[in-house]
């Protein structure tokens, strides 16, 4: 049954452009093209090609890519290849209106196979249609890496200028993880892009993780289960799979304890709120996924998360109160030597100090990437003076990075 949670736990997470709409081609045709490789990209803290500092913080794991060929849309030429240890895919309208989006796709599992993920169909045939092009990189390594999302797009950034000039404006379109590319990209790389649209996206950074460390500490304390975190343990998937459900029921059916849970749950991402409990089902078991993959917390991530400081709250009527939820929740402190802005950029809350435009789209019933990220970055920016520039909307949808194409298009064309 592991194996079968994992799997949940990377469909969920995964979260990008629609694979399918994108018919892969056997070999480059007339409007196909291939570009080599190019350098490998460095350590963190190292500088690129660009001379931007480097964001992203390598696991040193071994991979492979998929092709990257791919059939342009009428009207377009395709352009792939292979830059570094990733893997990309630029897509040039015919008339070209000299503006061009990158896309950070999202969360893409921990497996040994980089890929491109393209934009959603959507938003890619309304910017052929209107004379855009896109770049899209895979990430030279899977897990939740930010970091080397923004790294790897920002190369991507200078192979396209190197082919086609710098162009009169350049956008950044990020989705789920690829929202903390984004965000990092506009506070790191503030003169790369003109402006930039994070949907369904983790834009406070770090904080995502912390995110789901809570959402294991509550489960655990309400439901009286101890879950073995750090301690070497092979029993976690046992208690995960076993115990909990005994103890909390199914978001259908939940026990007395299991209550409990779902409204510190409510509490701690955004409060009562359309398609909450849509999203809770969704997300129920795959939510757990980080501590089944990473018990004893020894990814960078996982290491870096902390809930010490995080205060929750439940509503009333439930046998537990405030005081006691906060006196009985484990704390779990982060590793402070990951959770640092100067050796891991990526792996701590992003600062909010954005350099452009930011549009944000979030759905209500996320339980993956929860609407109090949202919040969270919000309060970021106000803090660090540059609340003029993000715009925020809230989209009452149910699930993880579920937008109509109106919605999604109708945001790109606002932020443009």
């Amino acid at each position: 049954m592991i194996p079968a949670l994992a799997g949940v736990v990377v469909a969920s997470a995964a979260c990008g452009g629609e694979a399918a709409g994108v018919p892969a081609a056997p070999s480059p045709s007339e409007s196909q093209t291939t570009t080599a490789a190019g350098p490998t990209p460095a350590r963190p803290g190292a500088t690129s090609q660009s001379g931007a500092k480097r964001l992203g913080t390598s696991a040193g794991v071994a991979t492979t890519a998929r092709a990257p060929d791919f059939v342009a849309v009428p009207g377009a030429k395709g352009v792939f290849g292979r830059l570094g240890n990733a893997v990309y895919q630029i897509e040039m309208p015919e008339k070209w209106n000299d503006e061009v989006v990158y896309y950070a796709h999202g969360f893409a599992g921990f497996g040994t196979e980089v890929a491109v993920d393209p934009p959603p169909r959507a938003l890619r045939e309304k910017l052929i249609a209107e004379g855009f092009a896109w770049a899209a990189s895979s990430y030279s390594e899977n897990g939740y890496t930010p970091g080397i999302g923004a790294d790897d797009t920002l190369a991507l950034k200078g192979l396209f200028e190197e082919k086609y000039g710098k162009p009169e404006k350049s956008y950044l379109v990020g989705a789920s993880m690829g929202g903390n590319v984004v965000t990092l990209s506009l506070e790191h790389f503030p003169d790369a892009y003109d402006g930039a649209l994070a949907v369904c996206g983790a834009v406070a950074g770090e904080s995502q993780i912390d995110y789901l460390t809570s959402w294991t500490a509550l489960a655990e304390f309400t439901s009286g289960v101890k879950i073995p975190i750090g301690e070497g343990s092979r029993e976690v998937g046992a208690v995960l799979l076993q115990q909990l459900p005994r103890a909390l029921g199914t978001p259908d059916a939940p026990t007395d304890q299991g209550k409990q849970f779902i409204s510190a749950v409510r509490m701690l991402t955004g409060g009562p709120r359309p398609f909450f409990v849509e999203g809770f089902k969704e997300q129920y078991v795959a939510n757990f996924g980080l501590v089944l993959l990473d018990p004893d917390r020894r990814m960078t991530a996982a290491a870096a998360s902390t809930n010490e400081a995080v205060i929750y709250t439940i509503e009333p009527g439930l046998g537990l109160t405030n005081e006691q939820l906060n006196a009985g929740v484990r704390r779990f402190p982060a590793d402070l030597t990951k959770r640092s802005v100067e050796s891991h950029p990526d792996a701590v809350p992003t600062s909010g100090r954005i350099s452009k435009p930011l549009l944000t789209l979030h759905g209500t019933g996320d339980l993956f990437v929860p609407i109090s990220q949202e919040q969270l970055y919000r309060k970021s920016v106000e803090a660090a003076g540059r609340g003029d520039l993000l715009v925020q909307r809230a989209i009452r949808s149910a699930g993880h990075c579920r937008f109509s194409a109106e919605e999604l298009t109708t945001a790109f064309t606002d932020l443009v």
